[in-house]
Order: structure tokens, then C-alpha cells, then sequence
């Protein structure tokens, strides 16, 4: 009898190193369950990378190709499709996927403009995969008699002689019906290479964002996995896991509900019998401050965040969005602090947003102890509300195309390479925000990452506070003060400005043109052009790390100066506290060497003061200490799987970007109480 192909793809990037570095758990929740429940008159296949489908192509044509769409491989996905059908035109070729137009008449204009889409399965994809199939089937796979005939598939729509026809919208109840692709084996193939692994416990999120695509009503309730399920999964993950130390949970709002709890206590027993994950990533609940303190108290690793976007009201209201409160707030960074690092996320452009509103939400991130701020450009993606025709002209957003970063390469397919970039539409101006205003923002935002991020000058800054000196102020003043910087520095941040407006476009149609043409195209791939300027020039500044530190003390000094709070007694710690900053936070790869440094104040005793210290009620010591600085053995292992897991891309502003940096940063000693660590050959 014969056997149907059925092939399921969520690929990545991969010229520039893996940009999607997450196990394929979406398409491999709809391999799964379709490989359930449909007969064995099917083989099955999964992709993550292009190599791998290219080579398979090579050998044979599928029934059916189906690819994942998201703004960081659809282009890459409809090229494989496309050229598909040119071999075979009878293949069918099936797309799924949050970044798919909300209104119809842009669906419509979507497909009408990639006719190599067969089918596109709307919200979730199980079920209308699913009933898609079983459809084909009953047509003999002839995917035009089904076309033809107009009939309607569970949560699929296609376009038939220029007629849109849409299938009713369902949701899965249950999601524990779809099996594991762990437990049934599916992903044991990406083990071997360098990704985390994703597991979903929830699906679903009540909030109703307009900028995110599962602010969609249609994904308001949320649903859970079961427990014993969830447990099986950890371990089949903890037992395979190579050269990693992180774990993914895709969930939206991880720790709002009463049974995150359970799912943490799963974490911490297998935290302690496998040693991993020693890094969970996940986003926390936007309500509930108790719960979420009580759910990550319960295991380590969790970096604890607070995606607020925004703090202004008229801001929020726009894109339909509430946060919690201040004091909730606060007590969230406050726990997240003690066990190690936070963050807040930032979003520039939004609706109403304006300079002094972006300004006021990074200091208010800064003077809630935050140890880094994220901002983000805002992104008009398909499938949100927020890049929707209604939402564009409501608020004048002013908009320019850009490759996404890392998404571009020259790939073989069916005997032939050819130049694929993916492209993202953001925003630069509104009719809150000019476009000279943007760029203040823009460059404000580096600021942030490279001289507050990671708790960088942290000691520094703690001192600022014990003062009564916000940090921000601080940030300020590096960018009202040019003259501080070095010549290098200098051309970082011009650099940095001329790369937030040189790689964008009028329309996609000229980015295309420009950045897939022979002239270009390997100057995105070798990234010098096309990087996330941000994360790229962030990299560059750290490594300029003696520089930044001196136009940090000099900033720090220059605002205590306007504000008539500096003294000879601030300026001699601060003179101590920069060797010690430069002694702990250079050199951070150089994980073998232990350094020695005598200073005139007790930093042993500081630090147990989280080096909230006001200079001016402290004394030197009579004699200097001598301090040992040193890397211990976790954090070795740490820095070198992390080296591992970015060495193939284009900046260390991705390895510092994606890293918990305060794992780096070196421990110390007095010299009588040397530590005894293995020193690497």
C-alpha cells in the first residue's frame, strides 16, 4: 500500500550560527498528535534546519510539506515551498502560525500574494492539521477537488478563483491529548545540538495586549498540561541534555496560578538530583506578585523579569494593556534581587509613546533596582491588532523595513542556492514621537545596556543610591557629556547611529532588493551589515571595558558635582571601587588566571553591605588588603558552555546578550583566605 509524506518544518536561520536556539516545540505538537491519531498510511518527519530538508528534498517529493510561520523564518519557509511546488506542482503545501493577518481582508491579500500557500491554519494547529488531512484523504490528496467544492476545515482558510473560504475556529479543550515529543522520541535528534529545550505547561493568556498576537480573544483561556506528564519531561530532558544549562518553558504568565507552584516543586527535585537546569526562562505572571514570589522561591534559576512596556498610562490604554501595581511591582525585584538578577522590558514606539515617556519608563525600571532593562523596538507583526490598517492610521505610526537580525544566509535547495533574508516592520515615528526623538531614544536605550545592564557597575551604583542619587541620572549625564568618552567609544555610538537608520527601508519590496543582491548579500551574512545594532554595539563597548568604566566614575563624579555632593572622601573610595570594578569584570574569559590586588578599603565588609555605602561615614584602612580574584569551578564550566553555545556568531554582543553575566564576574578573597580552585591547563 502506498505511504504518504507528510513533513513538518520549523526551520532556522543558520548562516550566521542558529538564531531560533529553542527545540521545535510548536511543529512538534502537530507532528505528534497528527502521527496519533492518523493511520499508518503515513510517514512523518520533523525539521529545524534547512540543511537537513534540503538533503531530504534531494531524495523525494512529499504529499505534504508543512512549514511554522514566524517573522524569524518565513521567508526561509515560503522559498522551500515555493521551489517545491515548482518540481512537483501536485505537492501540498501547508503554513501555521501566529504572524498571520486578523482581518479578512488582509488574509485575503496575504494569500493572493503567495499563491505556493495551499492551506493556512490560523491559532492553534493540531486540530485543523488535523481535519485538514483527513479531508485530503477523503479527495485522494488532490488538493483542488477539496478547493473546488468550497468545503470548510476546522481553524484553515485558502483562497479558491479569488473566493477567501475560512473554516470554523476551534480550540483544544484538552491539550493533554496531544502527546509528548519528548517522551515519543520525536525530538531525541536535536539533543545533539547546540539548543535549550522548550516544554509548555500552559497554553493560552487573558491578557489582551494589542502588540502581541495571543492578545487575540480567540486565545483568552488558558489551559494546562498534567502534571505527571510535565515530571516525565523533565526528566527525559535532564537525562539527555548536553553542554547546557538551560531550560525554556513557553508558557505566557508562568507563576500567576496556584498550579505553577506544583510545577515548580517539579524543577527544584530535579534541580537537585541531575543538576540542571541551573537556568529557567520564562515569562512571569503579570498578576499575582505572592504567588509568583512563592513559585520562584521554590526553585533556582529563574531570572525574574516584569514586562512592563510602558508606565504611562495614556501608553497603556492604547495598546489595551494594564500592569500591576507599583508595590507589587517592588516586591517582585526586591525577591528577584535577593536571589541574584531581574529585569524589565521596555518597548519603544508604542502608541502615544514619546521621548519623555520612554526616559521615565527606563528610570522607572532603574529606580526600582532592576538589575538590566530590555527595550525592544516596537514591530508591527502580523497577526497583532496593533499592525492592523485601523491601528496604523489611528495613531500615525510611521514605519521602516529592516532584515531581522541574524535571519539572513544563501541556502541550497533542490540543487540551487539562493540568497534568503527575513524582514521585520518597525516603527520609528508617530504622531507622538519624532523620528530625531526616536534616535535620542535609541541611543539612550545603548546607554542602558552597556552601562547599567547585568548589574555591570552595580557597586557603583549602589553607592550612587546611598547617596540619594537615582543611577538614571547618572545615564544621563554619559549622554549629555560627550566629551567623556575615549576615541573608540566615540565610534561605537556613531556607529550605532548610523546603523539604527542605514539598514532600513521605505518599503519591503527595497529591502528585498537590496539586501538579497549579489553586491550585499554576503555582507549580511559576514554582519556588517544587518546586526541588531543594539546587541551588536553593546558587545563592542564591553569590549572596551577599561574605557566604559572611566566614563562611568567620570559620570558618576560629573553628577554628584551638579548636585553639590561630592566630596574628597567620595572621590578616594570611588578612585578604590574603580580598580576593584576593573579587576572583577575584565578579561572575563580568561577564566584560568587568578589576580591579586591590595586596596584601602575593606571590600570583604562592603560587599556584606551589598556596597550601599556613603563614603563620607567610612574610613580607609590603616594598611591596604591584599584581595584574591578568581573564577571558581561552576563559573568555568558556566563561561564555557556559554562560549560554546555563541562561538559561531558574528559579535560576543549575542554571547553577552543571552548570558547571565553575573555568573561571570570574579569572585574575590582577602590573600590570607586564598580559595583552592583547579586551575585549567
Amino acid at each position: 500500500m502506498k505511504k504518504y509524506d507528510i513533513w513538518i518544518s520549523d526551520l532556522s536561520h543558520t548562516a550566521q550560527g542558529i538564531t531560533n536556539r529553542t527545540f521545535p516545540l510548536g511543529a512538534s505538537f502537530i507532528y505528534s498528535y497528527a502521527k496519533q491519531e492518523l493511520s499508518s498510511d503515513f510517514d512523518f518527519k520533523l525539521f529545524k534546519f534547512p540543511r537537513d530538508l534540503s538533503k531530504a528534498l534531494d531524495k523525494k517529493i512529499p504529499t505534504i510539506l508543512a512549514f511554522s510561520n514566524y517573522i524569524w523564518n518565513f521567508e526561509i519557509a515560503y522559498k522551500f515551498a515555493y521551489l517545491a511546488k515548482l518540481r512537483n506542482p501536485n505537492i501540498i503545501t501547508v503554513f501555521g502560525g501566529p504572524n498571520f493577518p486578523t482581518l479578512k481582508e488582509e488574509k485575503f491579500e496575504f494569500l493572493k500574494e503567495r499563491p505556493a500557500i495551499d492551506f493556512y491554519i490560523e491559532l492553534e494547529g493540531e486540530l485543523g492539521f488535523l481535519d485538514l488531512v483527513n479531508k485530503l484523504s477523503e479527495n485522494n490528496f488532490h488538493s483542488n477537488f477539496l478547493k473546488e467544492n468550497n468545503i470548510k476545515i476546522n481553524n484553515t482558510c485558502y483562497i479558491y478563483e479569488d473566493e477567501f473560504i475560512s473554516g470554523p475556529i476551534e480550540r483544544i479543550k484538552d491539550i493533554n491529548i496531544i502527546p509528548s515529543p519528548y517522551l515519543t522520541g520525536a525530538m531525541d535528534y536535536f539533543f545533539d545540538h547546540p539548543l535549550v529545550p522548550l516544554i509548555e505547561t500552559t497554553r493560552g493568556c487573558p491578557f489582551t495586549c494589542t502588540f502581541c498576537a495571543d492578545g487575540l480573544p480567540e486565545k483568552s483561556k488558558v489551559i494546562r498540561r498534567d502534571f505527571e506528564r510535565t515530571k516525565e519531561e523533565l526528566v527525559y530532558i535532564a537525562k539527555r541534555v548536553k553542554n547546557n544549562n538551560e531550560l525554556m518553558i513557553s508558557d505566557l504568565n508562568f507563576g500567576m496560578y496556584k498550579q505553577d507552584l506544583e510545577t515548580a516543586k517539579m524543577v527544584a527535585d530535579i534541580q537537585k538530583e541531575y543538576n540542571y537546569p541551573s537556568i529557567i526562562d520564562t515569562p512571569a505572571g503579570k498578576n499575582m506578585p505572592e504567588r509568583t514570589i512563592q513559585v520562584a522561591s521554590t526553585m533556582s534559576g529563574w531570572l525574574m523579569g516584569g514586562s512592563i512596556q510602558s508606565t504611562d498610562p495614556d501608553v497603556l490604554r492604547a495598546v489595551k494593556r494594564s500592569n500591576i501595581s507599583l508595590e507589587a511591582y517592588r516586591k517582585l525585584m526586591d525577591f528577584g534581587n535577593k536571589r541574584g538578577r531581574t529585569y524589565s522590558e521596555i518597548i519603544l514606539g508604542l502608541p502615544e509613546d514619546t521621548k519623555e515617556k520612554h526616559y521615565e519608563s527606563l528610570k522607572f525600571s532603574v529606580d526600582n533596582y532592576v538589575n538590566s532593562v530590555h527595550s525592544h523596538q516596537s514591530m508591527l507583526l502580523p497577526g497583532t491588532e496593533q499592525a492592523s490598517s485601523i491601528s496604523r492610521k489611528q495613531f500615525g505610526l510611521k514605519t521602516m523595513f529592516r532584515t531581522s537580525p541574524g535571519n539572513v544566509g544563501v541556502y541550497e535547495i533542490l540543487g540551487e542556492k539562493y540568497p534568503i533574508a527575513e524582514m521585520e516592520e518597525i516603527v520609528v515615528g508617530s504622531n507622538s514621537l519624532s523620528n530625531k526623538e526616536y534616535l535620542e531614544c535609541r541611543l539612550m536605550d545603548l546607554i542602558v545596556k552597556a552601562f547599567y545592564n547585568n548589574s555591570i557597575f552595580d557597586e557603583a551604583y549602589s553607592m550612587v543610591r546611598a547617596l540619594k542619587v537615582s543611577p538614571f541620572d547618572c545615564l544621563v549625564y554619559i549622554q549629555k557629556h560627550p566629551e567623556l568618552y575615549s576615541k573608540k567609544v566615540e565610534q561605537i555610538f556613531k556607529s550605532y547611529i548610523h546603523e539604527t537608520m542605514e539598514d532600513l527601508f521605505e518599503t519591503k519590496k527595497n529591502a528585498n532588493d537590496f539586501v538579497l543582491s549579489s553586491e550585499n548579500i554576503n555582507r549580511y551574512i559576514n554582519g556588517e551589515l544587518g546586526t541588531n545594532e543594539l546587541t551588536l554595539h553593546n558587545g563592542l563597548l564591553l569590549n572596551e571595558f577599561d574605557d566604559i568604566c572611566e566614563i562611568t566614575f567620570k559620570s558618576i563624579e560629573g553628577t554628584l558635582r551638579e548636585k553639590g555632593l561630592l566630596t574628597n572622601k567620595i572621590q578616594e573610595y570611588m578612585d578604590d571601587l574603580k580598580k576593584f570594578t576593573l579587576i572583577t569584570k575584565s578579561d572575563l574569559f580568561k577564566t584560568d588566571k587568578v589576580k591579586s590586588l591590595k586596596l584601602a578599603y575593606d571590600f570583604d565588609q562592603i560587599s556584606k553591605e551589598n556596597y550601599s555605602v556613603d563614603p563620607n561615614k567610612i574610613s580607609k584602612l590603616s594598611t591596604p588588603l591584599e584581595f584574591i580574584f578568581f573564577h571558581d569551578k561552576d563559573q568555568q564550566k558556566y563561561i564555557s558552555n556559554a562560549v560554546k553555545m555563541y562561538s559561531k556568531h558574528s559579535s560576543k554582543g549575542q554571547l553577552f546578550n543571552k548570558s547571565n553575566m553575573k555568573q561571570m564576574y570574579r569572585n574575590f578573597n582577602k590573600s590570607d583566605n586564598t580559595p583552592s580552585i583547579k586551575q585549567n591547563s
